[in-house]
């Protein structure tokens, strides 16, 4: 098996860190402009975000805060295990995940089959 070279992974590393830096602002910037005192509060503590966005009152987009609370946990998840070995490696099936992928998606966790699969399979389950 070929690993990612340490160029490739600081690379990955950037993406993910200006992402996240990038949804972290973006959060912000959701919570600040709700005029709730609340929320305005919350912008100061993003650490807080997971156990209070399901509080936060409807004139807030939640959708999208939610989105963007996913995504930046899948991101620092990925930071985490960025140095690990089986760091772009698919969680299902073992394959390496080509650079590629993981330079458009850097916190991809599956090739591009299984996630294919993993997405037909909750198409499938949604539609029952």
């Amino acid at each position: 098996m070929r690993y990612l070279t340490l160029e490739q992974r600081e690379s990955l590393q950037r993406q993910l860190t200006e992402r996240a830096a990038q949804l972290r602002e973006e959060i912000a910037a959701a919570l600040r402009g709700s005029g709730d005192t609340e929320a305005m509060a919350l912008a100061n503590h993003l650490d807080e975000i997971d156990d209070a966005v399901a509080d936060l009152e409807s004139s807030i987009d939640v959708a999208e805060i939610e989105r963007h609370v996913g995504e930046l946990g899948r991101i620092e998840s990925a930071l985490g295990r960025l140095h690990e070995p089986d760091f772009g490696v698919c969680a299902d099936c073992g394959a390496e995940i080509p650079y590629s992928r993981l330079s458009a998606e850097p916190s991809a966790t599956r090739c591009i089959s299984c996630h294919t699969k993993a997405e037909r399979s909750r198409a499938d389950r949604q539609t029952l």
